[in-house]
């Protein structure tokens, strides 16, 4: 059941991201439950360009968090999970997917949720340890609590921020971390599919993603012209690509029309606000539920022209000859980058 709330939904200024769902059918589209390839549950810190290698269907709870806040059907999932004794002070992402589960296995199926398309059953979840603590027990409960499915989950990635990222021996031990932790993922997909990775396919699958995120980087950096090009509205719909899309011709494609647009709007000094009178930085997650909220700083004359949370960092050359250490490579130097930036 929706709740009732005066939150107004964004309002986006750019023509590319309005039509994500035109320009993304590959992710809005979505084959239904009966689809007979095997569905992986992935938390963010999961390279999409394996799911792709492997020809897996897949789902993303974070993701689908962010979906149920912005419709303002969380709340349900999770006052569902409460009264199963999850405590409040869990991540809100964690509870919506545990009340979602609950509703998942009640009803028999994907619920019924108007406007947002529920997550087919998971064949087996891949967890990753990055980012945040309630990840490993995250997936772990839904893996024996709700259904009954093969689980794999990588370590933490956290060099020390008060250590030098480019300290060969630091670098040496969470490069070596990577590389197990990598081909440990590799290993348990190898073993779930009954197939073997083909190294020839992901390398063509990874120089579709470099090429998207050199789109997206340049981007980000037209975003420093006065007035600001884009702001934060765009930004929290622009990332799906970058965080669930990479290896796909359709984030090239994306991001290069939207290169495109943002540049022709410095050219012609198009910004967000006019005037634009203050120039933001956003730190941490965004309010899902009530996006809207940029679009009224915007009425102030206050634009977001940065955010920490989801950002690339910079677009880094990789040697592709190995497709599997260009990811450990890609992993580990946005972590030097994320360091170096404390």
């Amino acid at each position: 059941m929706s709740v009732e709330s005066e939150m107004k939904r964004a309002v986006r200024h750019l023509k590319t991201t309005a039509r994500m769902k035109e320009l993304l059918p590959g992710f809005f589209a979505r084959p239904s439950e009966e689809e007979e390839r095997p569905v992986a549950w992935c938390m963010v810190g999961v390279p999409p360009e394996l799911l792709k290698a492997f020809d897996l269907e897949w789902e993303w709870p974070e993701n689908f968090g962010t979906l149920c806040a912005s419709r303002l059907i969380a709340p349900d999932f999770i006052e569902s999970a409460e009264s199963e004794g999850y405590s409040s002070d869990i991540c809100s992402y964690v509870n919506n997917t545990f009340g979602y589960c609950r509703r998942y296995l009640e009803e028999g199926g994907p619920p019924d949720l108007g406007r947002v398309r529920g997550m087919r059953k998971p064949s087996f979840l891949l967890g990753s340890g990055v980012t945040c603590e309630p990840r490993y027990k995250w997936f772990q409960t839904i893996a024996t609590r709700y259904f009954q499915v093969p689980i794999h989950s990588t370590d933490p990635l956290s060099p020390p921020w008060d250590q030098d990222a480019k300290d060969p021996r630091l670098a040496e031990h969470y490069l070596e971390q990577l590389r197990r932790d990598l081909y440990g993922q590799v290993a348990f997909l190898e073993k779930q599919t009954g197939k073997k990775l083909d190294l020839d396919r992901l390398r063509e699958i990874m120089q579709y993603s470099q090429e998207a995120l050199r789109y997206w980087y340049q981007v980000l950096q037209l975003r420093k012209a006065i007035p600001s090009p884009m702001g934060a509205t765009d930004y929290f719909s622009a990332i799906i690509p970058q965080m669930y899309m990479l290896g796909e011709p359709e984030a090239v494609n994306f991001y290069r029309e939207m290169y495109n647009e943002v540049k022709e709007r410095v050219e012609k000094g198009i910004g967000i606000a006019d005037p634009e009178k203050y120039r933001l930085i956003w730190f941490g997650l965004p309010p899902w539920f009530n996006l809207g909220m940029f679009n009224y700083l915007e009425s102030l004359g206050a634009v977001v022209v940065y955010e920490s949370i989801y950002n690339m960092g910079e677009w880094v050359e990789l040697d592709l000859s190995d497709p599997l250490e260009a990811l450990v490579e890609r992993t580990w130097k946005k972590a030097v980058i994320a360091n170096q930036r404390g």
